[in-house]
């Protein structure tokens, strides 16, 4: 569970990636709920944007998979974290791509860890 500090950075993070971006309120929406037929181009950038300012990817694109295990093993188990950046964590040819497959994949196949 987030805490509220952590409720407010996600938002202000997602605020500030739409007005990166530019994607509309509709699709945002679409992603937050698993949603991935939101998947053109914005929506990928949203998401790189997003894993950029949680420190989830690094300014080349690379996914930061050791911080990312940090956010989530308050409230996973740590052996299915481990399983989950092995499938989920593939390098795509480019950043927004990258992020965007990580979290559909997430969505896909460990969204109730």
């Amino acid at each position: 569970a987030f805490t509220l500090r952590q409720q407010k950075m996600v938002s202000i993070f997602a605020l500030e990636c739409m007005a990166e971006t530019g994607i509309g309120a509709e699709s945002l929406t679409k992603l937050r709920d698993g949603d991935l037929t939101a998947n053109d181009r914005t929506a990928k950038c949203f998401m790189k944007c997003f894993f950029e300012k949680e420190n989830f990817m690094d300014a080349e694109g690379k996914l930061q998979l050791e911080a990312i295990a940090t956010a989530l093993e308050k409230d996973y188990d740590r052996a299915k974290i481990d399983e989950m950046l092995e499938k989920c964590g593939e390098q795509k040819e480019d950043a927004c791509e990258t992020a965007f497959n990580a979290y559909a994949c997430y969505h896909d196949h460990y969204q109730n860890l």
